[in-house]
């Protein structure tokens, strides 16, 4: 499937929920066309990333003449206990009930924080979700989670609550950074060198015709969803297989942590993954012809940073905090034959850090 042959599929996927039975996800290509029919339930509320509203060529303000939006931040920053209150009060001062939905337009952030008020509020409410960035596309659209960041931890606190709809054009792609596409290319390397290595060969072939032609991504958006819905349809609340997922996660958030989040999340990943797979070699999971494979279709996507004597230090405790441990035990999603990711547990000691100290030297950018 090349371009847009996807909007030819007559069949959108369903994704299988514990939550609420099912809920849809549709690829569209007339994004005024799907907001004016939102619009015209009166019963829905919009919930809009402001950076969403400043770049995308859409005037909702045109389409929806009354009060009914909610404008807010889009930073990781965001993502706290008292922003969240201070946008339930705005909800509540539009006089929300429960037979309101919400709908979020905007990325991963924008999504954590309605999918989280949406499990809170009133005990449960539906919501609706646009997701504006590939990261959100290609992954956490789909999946049920919210995640919320606590103090300077990243999603420590959280619910399970999916929308009862998602709408995908790949046209709010053209408004993006290559940073932000880089991000979401990152969470796709992470469904790929599992499950489709071809696909991340594929992806990295034409790793720099897509930042010119994002239409090239809407074939590797579906490949990923696919993926996923497979996974979470089995383990939708993350108790048994769905863990696989955290490949790359465990090292990536703890690069966020320590960069204060300056390093875009699916590059973090990237790197997160690239040091895994490094660690697997050094534990003779993966030979090291098998890690250069792997690192090769990772290389583009790698972001600058290293390793140093002080912060070192701060990734080791950002790593000790990751709420997937086991006593002082670093629990993590690793490599092995043929691609196999299994999660392990390693301690979190001196042999840990030279391996990281190591891959620097040898690897990093």
């Amino acid at each position: 499937m090349e371009g847009s042959q996807l909007y030819n599929f007559k069949e959108q996927l369903t994704i299988k929920s514990k939550v609420k039975d099912y809920y849809n996800l549709n690829f569209i290509e007339d994004l005024n066309l799907t907001l004016t029919d939102l619009i015209n339930d009166v019963n829905n509320i919009f919930v809009i990333d402001n950076n969403v509203s400043k770049t995308f060529n859409f005037n909702i303000i045109d389409l929806l003449k009354d009060s009914r939006i909610i404008y807010i931040n889009s930073g990781e920053n965001a993502k706290t206990l008292n922003y969240i209150q201070t946008i339930i009060e705005n909800l509540l001062n539009l006089d929300i009930k429960r037979n309101n939905k919400i709908v979020a337009i905007g990325g991963g952030v924008t999504q954590d924080i309605v999918a989280f008020i949406s499990t809170i509020l009133f005990r449960g409410i539906d919501w609706i979700f646009l997701p504006t960035t590939l990261l959100a596309q290609c992954d956490s659209c789909i999946g049920s989670k919210s995640s919320i960041n606590f103090i300077k931890y990243k999603n420590l606190l959280g619910t399970f609550n999916p929308p009862t709809n998602i709408y995908i054009d790949i046209k709010f792609l053209n408004t993006l950074s290559d940073a932000d596409i880089k991000s979401g290319i990152g969470e796709m390397y992470h469904y790929f060198l599992p499950f489709n290595v071809e696909a991340a060969i594929e992806l990295n072939n034409k790793y720099d015709d897509i930042l010119n032609n994002r239409n090239i991504l809407i074939d590797f958006i579906f490949k990923s969803l696919t993926i996923k819905k497979k996974i979470i349809e089995i383990d939708e609340f993350d108790k048994d297989i769905r863990h696989v997922f955290n490949y790359g996660h465990t090292f990536g958030h703890a690069i966020e942590t320590i960069t204060n989040y300056e390093i875009v999340h699916g590059q973090a990943i990237t790197l997160g993954m690239d040091l895994a797979n490094y660690i697997s070699l050094k534990l003779n999971l993966i030979n090291h012809n098998e890690f250069l494979v792997l690192h090769n279709i990772l290389n583009k996507n790698l972001p600058k940073f290293l390793f140093s004597d002080q912060n070192i230090k701060e990734y080791i405790i950002a790593l000790s905090k990751d709420k997937k441990n086991i006593n002082t035990s670093l629990g993590c999603i690793l490599i092995g034959k043929d691609n196999n990711v299994k999660k392990y547990f390693i301690k979190i000691d001196e042999l840990l850090t030279s391996y990281i100290f190591e891959y620097t030297k040898l690897y990093s950018i």
